[in-house]
């Protein structure tokens, strides 16, 4: 977990105190994959703990073989690309490995390119990663996003994710005078999506090792707190 951890930890520390919207849902998808059911659905804010707790389910059943993730995501129509070198390809045009939001433009072109090869200025949704064992907690963060992004929330809309990671992810932040009201607003319902990633990452890390704890005291004999 290491490195991972302490960098969305830093992230999480950076962004926490920004103003969060409520997100919105829409559509839906059900997907059984192994006795598992990830069901992305539409509905009011008062269903999100709902969705909460199916996410939570089946990330759990995933760390422990994170290639299940992957049978989730094709499951769900969104490609998964393992290559060669894919950090550095990525890096070629400000992306780093995991979910990668639709594209068009240039990215999109450079994309499809490598990618597919073929000449296209859109893509889909992805994700993109060198073909390497994966780190469980990191794909866990991206797959909450992911997640997010198929539930329609505010946030991950194209234009406000390039000026989130502008500001942001490189922390260009005398860009933020440049900003319009609009587009604050729009920027908060995206750091509002970070926060929830890095939240659940933190938690499902803190539930996990609190587990392996207890788990040590019981083989141990000694008292365990419910």
């Amino acid at each position: 977990m290491g490195k991972i951890f302490k960098f969305l930890l830093k992230k999480y520390k950076r962004n926490k105190a920004k103003t969060m919207l409520l997100g919105k849902c829409a559509g839906k998808k059900i997907i059984s994959i192994n006795g598992a059911t990830l069901t992305i659905d539409n509905g009011a804010e008062e269903r999100k703990a709902i969705n909460q707790q199916k996410i939570q389910k089946i990330v759990e059943r995933c760390l422990e073989n994170p290639e299940m993730f992957f049978d989730y995501i094709k499951g769900a129509n969104t490609p998964v690309y393992k290559i060669k070198n894919a950090d550095k390809i990525l890096s070629l045009i400000n992306e780093q490995e995991g979910f990668i939001l639709p594209q068009s433009g240039f990215k999109a072109l450079y994309l499809n390119i490598v990618l597919n090869k073929k000449i296209s200025f859109k893509t889909k949704e992805m994700f993109v990663l060198r073909n390497m064992e994966v780190n469980s907690y990191a794909i866990a963060y991206q797959f909450y996003n992911w997640y997010g992004y198929k539930m329609k929330l505010d946030g991950f809309e194209q234009e406000t994710q390039k000026k989130f990671k502008n500001i942001f992810e490189i922390c260009e932040t005398n860009k933020i005078d440049e900003l319009s009201f609009e587009e604050i607003l729009e920027l908060k319902s995206a750091i509002k999506r970070d926060i929830e990633a890095i939240d659940f990452v933190k938690n499902l890390a803190v539930k996990n090792q609190m587990a392996k704890k207890n788990l040590q005291k019981i083989k141990e004999k000694k008292v365990v707190r419910i």
